[in-house]
C-alpha cells in the first residue's frame, strides 16, 4: 500500500512512517504547514500531488476539514489519528465523510461522537517509540527530582483572564469560580459544559466574542466549555502542583514556553525539543508528573505514552483509559488530587528501588503492546479494539 503521509510540526512523525514501513508499506512524505492544512489552498495541492504519487490512502496527524473535503472528492479514504483534544475541526460537518477515518485517543471524545451516530470516529490510544536501551539517556544535565513538560496556558490564548479584564458581573464571576473548584476535585467526568446557563454564556461571550465557524456543528457552550473554562481550570492545578513541589521539595524542573515564568522552588528551562531532549528529561527525572488538560476526559496524552518509552517513571492524574492498557502502580503511578500527588512524590522519592521497578515496567509494556506499529496495524483493521466497541 502507498501512503500520501501529511507532515507539518506535529508529534509522532517519525514513529508513525517508521511503523508502516516496518508493515511493509510505501510512505511518501508531503511536506506542509497547519496554517496551510487549515486554508482552501491545501486542495489544489493534494490533488497535484495524489496525481502524480497514486497512493492508496492519505494519513495526516489531527483532523482537516479540507483535506477530507478533497480526499472525498477524488475517492481516497483519509486516515486521521488526533492527539489534540479539544479538536474543535472535528465537529466540522465533513467528519460525517465515508471516506473518513478519524482516530481520537479519549474514549470520552469517542462515545459522545458514537453517541450521536457518527460511525467515521473510531477510538485509538496514543503509542511511543520505546527506547532499545533507555539507560543511555539518562544524562547529568537533566537530572532532577521531579520534572514537568508542558504548557502552563498562559504563554497564549489565556481566554479565561482576557475575559475576566474586559468585565463580567461578580455574580457570574463568582458562578464561574464555584464550577471551576468543583471540577478540580472531580476525576473521569467533566461537569463544565453542562453546567453553564444560557446567561451565563450570554454574559461571556459580550466580554469574549467566541463563535462558532461556519462550518462547524459545535455549540457556543462547548467552545467556551473547552477553550476558556477548561484550559483556566488546568492552567491553575498545574501551577498549583508546581508551587506545592517547589515548597515542599525545592528539586522540581519545568520545561514551558514560557521563559518568564517563576514558581519558588522550581527551575525554568523554557522551552524543550520534544525528541532531542524531551526523552533525556524523561529518563534522568526521577518522577515525571503529567497533570492532564481538564478538556481530555478519560484519554491518556501523548507525552505519557512518550515518558513511559524513555524509561521514565509516570505520575499522572487519574484518566480512565490507563484501565486495560496499564496497571497502577505497576507500570505507573496515578494520584488523585493534588495532596494525594504530593504524598507520591515522597513516597517515590524514597523508595528508589520500586520507582525504578515501576519505571521498567511501564518501558515494557510500551515495547509489549503500545508502540507505533502496533497503532498502525490497529488502523489497517488487524488488532484488538481496546475493549470499546466500534458497531
Amino acid at each position: 500500500m502507498k501512503i500520501l503521509f501529511l507532515t507539518w510540526e506535529n508529534f509522532g512523525t517519525d514513529g508513525m512512517i517508521s511503523a508502516f514501513r516496518q508493515l511493509g508499506h510505501e510512505v511518501a512524505p508531503l511536506s506542509t504547514s497547519q496554517e496551510e492544512l487549515l486554508g482552501d489552498e491545501i486542495g489544489l495541492k493534494l490533488g497535484s500531488e495524489a496525481a502524480k504519487r497514486s497512493p492508496d490512502i492519505v494519513f495526516g496527524f489531527n483532523y482537516f476539514p479540507n483535506v477530507a473535503k478533497k480526499t472525498a472528492d477524488i475517492g481516497l479514504d483519509y486516515y486521521a489519528w488526533v492527539y489534540d483534544n479539544p479538536c474543535v475541526q472535528l465537529y466540522s460537518h465533513t467528519i460525517l465523510l465515508p471516506t473518513n477515518h478519524v482516530y481520537v485517543f479519549d474514549s470520552d471524545t469517542y462515545l459522545k461522537f458514537h453517541s450521536q451516530g457518527i460511525k467515521t470516529i473510531s477510538y485509538l490510544p496514543m503509542a511511543a517509540t520505546p527506547s532499545s536501551d533507555a539507560g543511555c539517556l539518562a544524562t547529568g544535565r537533566y537530572k532532577t527530582d521531579v520534572a514537568f513538560v508542558g504548557s502552563l496556558y498562559d504563554e497564549k490564548h489565556n481566554f479565561y483572564d482576557r475575559m475576566m479584564s474586559r468585565g463580567v458581573s461578580d455574580r457570574t464571576s463568582g458562578y464561574l469560580r464555584g464550577i471551576m473548584e468543583s471540577q478540580k476535585q472531580l476525576y473521569g467526568v467533566n461537569l463544565v459544559e453542562s453546567l453553564l446557563t444560557d446567561s451565563v454564556i450570554k454574559e461571556m461571550q459580550e466580554s469574549l466574542p467566541l463563535q462558532p465557524g461556519a462550518d462547524s456543528a459545535i455549540t457556543t457552550r462547548t467552545l467556551f466549555a473547552e477553550y476558556v473554562i477548561n484550559r483556566k481550570i488546568t492552567a491553575e492545578e498545574r501551577r498549583d502542583a508546581l508551587t506545592m513541589l517547589g515548597n515542599r521539595l525545592g528539586n522540581v524542573a519545568l520545561y514551558t514556553g514560557d521563559k518568564t515564568v517563576r514558581i519558588p522552588g522550581c527551575v525554568n528551562h523554557g522551552p524543550i525539543d520534544p525528541y532531542g531532549e524531551a526523552p533525556a528529561v524523561y529518563n534522568s527525572s526521577r518522577i515525571n508528573l503529567n497533570v492532564s488538560l481538564r478538556s481530555i476526559v478519560n484519554g491518556i496524552p501523548l507525552r505519557c505514552f512518550e515518558i513511559m518509552g524513555a524509561g521514565g517513571f509516570l505520575l499522572s492524574s487519574h484518566a480512565g483509559d490507563f484501565a486495560g492498557l496499564f496497571e497502577d502502580g505497576r507500570d505507573y503511578v496515578a494520584y488523585d488530587g493534588l495532596p494525594d500527588m504530593l504524598d507520591k512524590c515522597e513516597y517515590y522519592l524514597a523508595h528508589e528501588a520500586e520507582r525504578r521497578e515501576i519505571a521498567e515496567n511501564g518501558l515494557q509494556r510500551i515495547r509489549e503492546a503500545h508502540t507505533y506499529v502496533h497503532r498502525a496495524e490497529e488502523m489497517l483493521g488487524k488488532a484488538d479494539q481496546f475493549g470499546i466497541s466500534q458497531s
